[in-house]
């Protein structure tokens, strides 16, 4: 069958409001629900091919809009792929920005497109969604960037892409420690919230592991963390403003497209020329920012991202459904499956000595193989535990 792609609404410009990290309504609903698997432990090889997709209808639905060179289009680049790969006929349907109106875009497509399969970011429509499942028992759906404890147990046609950013952001301490001269890094998250806090946990746990166990003695790195001011551009560049002014030269920003005012201000502290980096999040925003038909003041200064790899993993989910291989359920997706970790690209080859490379590629390995357990902040007792992690550099997880 020819693959066709339908729009039903015209793609928007990048969202102003698209703070990217933010989670979804799962984190009240579900903050004490069961942990889902991981990718590995929902895999079942049952040998069967138990689902052809010949034939068949995909929709996928952008909570906002395409073009916001983040979580929408990520997805959307995976219904793509999937499309050609199966030569399936894929549509498209945007939700757009007003919140009043956006369940009722996806149930009326979902109600009168006829399609097989659904794909969608758990943002903003997840709690509505669920509620309605049941009334598709044939459908199959595939909402990404779901919380880790989001419990899909009672809706056998639903597959959850939950990622392990306290892995991935881990792996980014460690690279901070490294290309740090100041021995003094910093993290800006654009909110005090679990989902958020999870990338944080993960982040703690790799300064600590590094003074523990990488630092010479006198080398120590110091860190802070700051949650931003408000969740604006302008509150990302006061932020992480502060950060720079306080002597940090490496700095992690949790806030997906609020990296504007993050840019603006390492440019402002002279960026990378003069020793002070970015890493960005959720995605290559280095590579994307350069392809960007829009200018992008200060991209260059990014010198990696720590990426959840939405396209990849959805992909990953869908062939999974399809040859039976994968169970439906709530999946995580980490450092040893691909999920998370940092984005190798120009600007990163560029910029990072070899050694740095290679140790990086080396503590990537470990938490592959188990040797090095990243905590998640889903798998603390409170939050009370959490900030004494954060607030005192000797206090450790036991």
């Amino acid at each position: 069958m020819k693959k066709r792609f339908v729009g039903l609404l015209a793609a928007g410009m990048l969202a102003a409001t698209l703070a990217g990290c933010g989670g979804s309504t799962e984190e009240t609903t579900a903050a004490n629900a069961a942990a889902g698997t991981t990718a590995e432990e929902g895999a079942e090889t049952s040998g069967e091919n138990t689902d052809s997709p010949e034939g068949k209808k995909l929709l996928f639905f952008a909570f906002q809009n395409i073009g916001d060179y983040g979580t929408n289009d990520l997805g959307y680049y995976a219904a793509q792929e999937i499309a050609e790969k199966y030569d399936i006929e894929m549509t498209l349907v945007e939700g757009g920005m007003d919140a009043s109106t956006r369940t009722t875009t996806l149930l009326d497509a979902i109600e009168t497109g006829g399609y097989d399969y659904v794909i969608s970011s758990s943002w903003y429509i997840q709690d509505d969604l669920l509620a309605n499942v049941d009334r598709f028992p044939d459908m199959k759906f595939i909402l990404y960037d779901t919380a880790p404890t989001l419990d899909l147990s009672e809706y056998p046609n639903v597959f959850g892409v939950s990622f392990r950013q306290d892995e991935g952001s881990f792996l980014t301490a460690i690279y901070q420690c490294l290309m740090s001269e100041n021995h003094k890094i910093g993290a800006a998250a654009n909110q005090d919230s679990p989902i958020l806090n999870d990338f944080v946990t993960g982040w703690l746990a790799g300064v600590k592991y590094y003074n523990d166990n990488m630092a010479a003695d006198g080398e120590e790195v110091e860190y802070n963390i700051a949650y931003y001011s408000d969740q604006t551009v302008q509150g990302a560049y006061e932020t992480v403003n502060v950060l720079y002014n306080n002597g940090c030269d490496v700095v992690y920003n949790i806030g997906g497209s609020y990296c504007v005012g993050a840019l603006n201000a390492c440019s402002e502290h002279g960026g990378i020329e003069n020793g002070q980096y970015l890493i960005g999040v959720d995605y290559d925003q280095y590579t994307t920012f350069a392809n960007a038909e829009t200018e992008v003041a200060g991209y260059e200064n990014l010198v990696t991202s720590m990426e959840k790899r939405i396209t990849e993993c959805c992909v990953l989910a869908f062939d999974g459904i399809v040859s039976g291989d994968m169970e439906m359920g709530n999946h995580r997706f980490g450092v040893a499956d691909g999920g998370t970790g940092l984005a190798y690209n120009e600007n990163y080859y560029a910029h990072t000595p070899e050694d740095v490379q290679n140790t990086i590629t080396e503590i990537e390995q470990k938490i592959a193989n188990g040797e090095i357990v990243v905590p998640s902040y889903y798998d603390l007792p409170d939050y009370d535990t959490f900030a004494q992690f954060r607030d005192d550099p000797d206090y450790r997880l036991q």
